[in-house]
């Protein structure tokens, strides 16, 4: 995970863009976002003098605390992104033995034991004659991502 330099700031808005804005300090411009809740619990205005703290990304300043000059701090929350129906994960019991029926069912012969992880299980598979695949599979049994098998990762039988 990058490691992100913490950043404080003090100066004006000079454009919004929903919940992202360009603030001009010192003479210098950044784009900062507060997502879209912390639009809800703190107003963004053009001409308004804010402080704020956050993290330096690349492209943009992730705001974690805002006020406007003078006032005080308004927390701000940032959600982890919602990856779409592919990436979702079942909230059941994790059950090797179900996942493997799952998979063969689906058609896939696995070698070697699967490899359990928090939310997933990962494992070696192929389909008839086809090449190694390294799929995973939610607790419910659901294949959400199958990807041609790394050879570093996976000792590939023959």
């Amino acid at each position: 995970m990058p490691h992100h330099e913490k950043i404080a700031l003090a100066g004006v808005i000079e454009h919004v863009f929903a919940h992202r804005f360009t603030l001009v300090s010192s003479d210098q411009t950044y784009l900062a976002d507060l997502g879209p809740k912390g639009a809800e619990v703190f107003p963004l205005k053009q001409g308004l003098a804010v402080r704020l703290e956050g993290e330096q990304r690349p492209s943009e300043i992730k705001v974690a605390r805002i006020a406007r000059k003078g006032g005080a701090f308004v927390a701000v929350e940032h959600k982890k992104p919602h990856h779409g129906p592919k990436h979702l994960h079942s909230d059941a019991p994790a059950d090797p033995r179900a996942v493997l029926a799952a998979v063969k069912n689906a058609g896939w012969t696995v070698s070697g034991d699967p490899v359990r992880k928090p939310r997933h299980v990962e494992l070696l598979a192929r389909r008839d004659a086809g090449g190694w695949t390294e799929l995973h599979v939610d607790f419910a049994g659901v294949i959400y991502k199958q990807k041609p098998a790394d050879d570093e990762k996976w000792d590939l039988p023959g």
